[in-house]
C-alpha cells in the first residue's frame, strides 16, 4: 500500500515537471505559438495512444510497460535539452510525450483496481497524488533559478524511481480496450462539449502562465511556487467532495466550477502584483477538479453498462485530448496575434457567455438526478 502511494506521488510529479516545461520553452526563446505547439502534443498523444498503452500492457504486464517506457522517457527527455532548434526539440517531444503518457493512464488503471479489490477508497490513493504534484512543482520552481538543467535531472530522477518501483504494481489491466456498442445520449454530447472549452480554458491558463510571469517581469519562481500551490488547493474538495455534491447537487456544482474557471481568466490580467496573480490562481481548487468530480457523478447517476462505457470513453477523450489540444493550439493562436494578456481576457468572457448560456440546458436535461 505504501509503496503504491509513492508511485502515484511519483506519477503525479511527472505531471508537475510537465508543466513546467512550458517555462522552458519560454525561457529557451520560443514564441507563444510554438510552446503553444509544443505543449499541444500531450493531448494530442491521449487521443490516439490510450488503446495501443493498454493493448501492450495487457500482452506485456503494466511493470515491463512502465519499466520500458520510463527508460525511453529519459533518453528522449535529455535529448529535447541537449538538441537546439524548434524542428529539432519537437521532434524529441513527440517521442517524450508518447512514452511519458503511458504513466498516468496505466498506473492510474491499476490504482483503481486496487482500491476495488481491497475497498480502499480511491481518494486516499489519489490524494497522495496532489501532494506530489505540490512538492515537486514548488521545488521545481526553485531549482530552475540555478538552471533549467536542473529541471531536467529531477525529472528524469523521478522516471527512473518510478521505473524502480514499478514491480510493485500487481494488478493486472482488465481484458482489451475495445470500444463500447452503448450509443451516448445526446444531452452528455453536447455537455462533453461545454467540458471540452472548460478544460481548454483552464489549461491555456497553466501553459501560458510563464508568459504572464514574464510579461510582467516577476521572478521565474513564481511559476513552480503557484503550480504547486494551485495543486494544493484542491485538497479541500477532494476532503469534502461528496458533502458538497449533496448540499449543491451534482448539476450546480458542474456550473459552479465552470464559472470559476471563466472569473480566474478575467481576473489575470486585472492583478497588479505577483502575490495578486498568486491569489488569483488559487481558485484553481474549485475548477478542474469540480468539473471533473461532477461529470463522473452525472455519468453514473444517470447511465448503466455499455451506454456508460461508451459515455465515458467520450468523457476522456474531452478532457485529456480534445480540450487541452484547443487550449495549448487556439490559445498559442491568439496569444501571438492579440498579446497574453487580451487573450486571457477573450477567453474568459467567452467562458462566462458560454456558462451563462448553458445553464438552463444543464438544470432541465439532467433534472432528474438525486442528491444521493
Amino acid at each position: 500500500m505504501y509503496f503504491l502511494c509513492i508511485v502515484e506521488a511519483l506519477v503525479y510529479s511527472v505531471l508537475a515537471c510537465s508543466s513546467l516545461m512550458s517555462q522552458y520553452f519560454a525561457v529557451v526563446g520560443f514564441s507563444p505559438f510554438q510552446i503553444g505547439l509544443l505543449m499541444a502534443l500531450p493531448p494530442l498523444t491521449s487521443i490516439y495512444a490510450n488503446y495501443i498503452y493498454f493493448d501492450l500492457a495487457k500482452r506485456l504486464s503494466a511493470r515491463k510497460l512502465i519499466r520500458v517506457f520510463s527508460f525511453c522517457a529519459i533518453v528522449s527527455l535529455w535529448l529535447i535539452f541537449l538538441f537546439e532548434g524548434f524542428s529539432t526539440k519537437f521532434t524529441f517531444m513527440v517521442a517524450f510525450t508518447f512514452f511519458q503518457g503511458s504513466l498516468l493512464p496505466i498506473v492510474e488503471s491499476t490504482m483503481i483496481s486496487f482500491s476495488q479489490r481491497l475497498l480502499v477508497p480511491y481518494s486516499k490513493i489519489r490524494i497522495w497524488g496532489t501532494i506530489g504534484y505540490t512538492i515537486t512543482a514548488f521545488l521545481g520552481g526553485r531549482i530552475v533559478k540555478f538552471g533549467f538543467i536542473w529541471l531536467f535531472v529531477v525529472f528524469c530522477g523521478i522516471l527512473f524511481l518510478i521505473s524502480l518501483l514499478s514491480g510493485h504494481l500487481r494488478e493486472r489491466i482488465e481484458g482489451s480496450r475495445k470500444k463500447s456498442a452503448g450509443r451516448v445520449p445526446g444531452n452528455f454530447i453536447l455537455l462533453f462539449g461545454i467540458v471540452t472549452v472548460c478544460v481548454g480554458f483552464n489549461l491555456f491558463n497553466s501553459i501560458f502562465l510563464p508568459i504572464v510571469v514574464r510579461e510582467r517581469a516577476y521572478d521565474l519562481s513564481i511559476v513552480g511556487t503557484t503550480l504547486s500551490l494551485m495543486a494544493l488547493s484542491e485538497l479541500p474538495f477532494l476532503f469534502f467532495a461528496e458533502r458538497i455534491r449533496k448540499k449543491l447537487t451534482t448539476r450546480i456544482l458542474f456550473i459552479t466550477g465552470a464559472v470559476v474557471i471563466g472569473l480566474r481568466l478575467v481576473l489575470v490580467p486585472l492583478t497588479q502584483s505577483a502575490m495578486g496573480l498568486v491569489l488569483v490562481q488559487m481558485l484553481h481548487g474549485w475548477t478542474f477538479i469540480v468539473i471533473y468530480y461532477s461529470c463522473i457523478g452525472l455519468m453514473r447517476e444517470n447511465l448503466k453498462d455499455q451506454q456508460l462505457l461508451s459515455t465515458q470513453a467520450l468523457f476522456w477523450i474531452a478532457l485529456q485530448g480534445i480540450g487541452p489540444l484547443i487550449g495549448s493550439t487556439v490559445g498559442g493562436i491568439i496569444v501571438e496575434k492579440t498579446g497574453v494578456f487580451n487573450a486571457y481576457l477573450f477567453f474568459g468572457l467567452i467562458c462566462l457567455g458560454m456558462v451563462i448560456a448553458s445553464i438552463r440546458f444543464v438544470m432541465h436535461r439532467f433534472s432528474n438526478l438525486q442528491k444521493s
